[in-house]
Parts: structure tokens; sequence; C-alpha cells
């Protein structure tokens, strides 16, 4: 039975992420596509349905944003512009309290006016602290795309398919992607390319997109981070019960999670 696998970067990442909660910061993990392809192929097979089946990968999509440096200087203008916003908020809130300190007001009115001023503050200074290191975090994440996708690039068994990321107010998001997928979930099932669709990740906009697939004599299978009744305890809800088959990382052992990924260099 022929495998291709549709991976929703952002998403199997945002399922890393949940698991990367189990771990202390210097053991935190990221994914390793050499060694979670062949691992998510074994879980397959380990399935009752497939054990008598021989499966063959013949492809993996990788479904991502893009990054670029338009992007990135964006990002940092953006960024700058929300920390002048906040300094002067700061300075708004630095001024009444000296214009406080001046007035002849009760020590308790005074107390409460301070405290609630300098809550006021640190709550402005902590979102700076936001900011700045959101300019850091997009360039990590820059860089690293680069250095996977020059990786990935000699691998003639994956294939990259990207969308510009945009930005808005300094926060990076991905627009377009599932439907990328969904085209080629589709189309591919018409075309007969495919017998098994792994789906690593996905949205909920997927579900007529499966059912089609489904109609078509296709099987899909799911794989992503799932915590029954906790929606922001996962990356996939309404396609549960959609799928022919769901692998919940949520249910990965700590050691199969370190089988599969590797620890996160900058937090060494």
């Amino acid at each position: 039975m022929r495998v291709i696998i549709f991976n929703d970067k952002q998403n199997f990442d945002g399922s890393l992420n949940l698991l990367n909660k189990r771990f202390e910061k210097k053991q935190k993990r990221f994914w390793n596509y050499e060694k979670y392809i062949p691992f998510l192929i074994d879980k397959i097979k380990s399935f009752d349905r497939f054990k008598k089946s021989e499966l063959q990968l013949t492809k993996t999509f990788f479904y991502s944003g893009r990054y670029n440096s338009n992007l990135i200087s964006k990002v940092k203008w953006n960024c700058h512009q929300q920390i002048a916003e906040l300094n002067s908020l700061i300075k708004k809130e630095q001024d009444l309290l000296n214009y406080i300190s001046q007035q002849k007001i009760s020590h308790e009115v005074r107390k409460r006016t301070n405290k609630h001023v300098e809550n006021i503050k640190n709550i402005f200074e902590k979102r700076k602290e936001f900011y700045l290191s959101n300019i850091e975090k997009q360039k990590r994440n820059f860089e690293g795309q680069k250095e996977l996708f020059e990786k990935i690039k000699g691998n003639p068994f994956i294939e990259i398919k990207t969308t510009p990321l945009k930005q808005r107010n300094g926060d990076v998001y991905q627009k377009g992607v599932d439907v990328m997928i969904a085209t080629d979930l589709v189309n591919l099932a018409h075309t007969d390319t495919y017998d098994i669709a792994l789906i690593l990740g996905g949205d909920t906009d997927l579900i007529e997109c499966i059912k089609l697939i489904k109609s078509l004599g296709k099987i899909a299978i799911m794989a992503a981070f799932y915590t029954p009744g906790e929606p922001l305890l996962s990356t996939i809800s309404d396609l549960v019960p959609i799928a022919d088959h769901f692998i919940n990382l949520n249910e990965l052992s700590n050691k199969e999670i370190l089988a599969i990924s590797d620890i996160l260099i900058k937090d060494k």
C-alpha cells in the first residue's frame, strides 16, 4: 500500500510544543524528520488492519509558511513601534505617580494608587520584553527554517510547499497552508497516487476534504496531539472521529519522544 505523508509543519510543531511541557528547559526537543517519519510508518504497521500489508512510503510533503528577509525587517520595525508606544504609556504612568506624590491625599489612597500604577507599568514592561524576545525568536526561526529547507532539498522523497508568512503588529502567522494540503489530498486521490494519507497535524477546514478522499477509497490517518475535552491542550479535535485511524502524540512515552526528536541546541 502506497503512503504519502502530508505534514502541516506548524501544526505538527505545535504538538511538540505541548509535548515539551514534560521536559525541563534544557531538555526541550525539536522534531527530527529522519527519525519520526520511519517511527510513524512503523506505528501504522502495528495496526491490525495493516499487519499483513506491505507499506511503501512514496512521498512526504512539508507544508509551511516561508520566512524571508523582508518579513524579518517588518517584524523588527513593528515590534520597535510597539515598544515605543509602551515606553510612552510607561512614562505617562510615571508622570501620574509623580503628580500623586505632590498631592495632599490620604496615605491609604496614595498607597493604593501607587500599587495600581506600578502594576500597570509592570504589565507594560513585560509586554516590551515579549516584543524584544519576539524579534530574536523570529530571527532564530528564519535561520532554522533555512537550515532545514537546505537539508531537505537534496532528498528526492521530500517536497517542500510554502506560502509567504504574514505578520501583524510583530505577530507572525501563516495563511493558505490548509488550502494547499486539501488540494493535494484531493488531486492525488483522484489520480490514485496513494492508498494511505498520513496527515501530520491538520486544520478543521480539512474535514470535508478527508470525507471526500475516504469516499474515493483512500485511508486517512491523522497524527496530532489531542487531550479530550481540552481544546487548548490539543492541536486537533474535530478531525479525530473523521479519520480512519488516529495516532495521538499525547500518548507517546518520553522514551519515544526522545527517540524521534533532538535536543534544542540553544537551550543547552
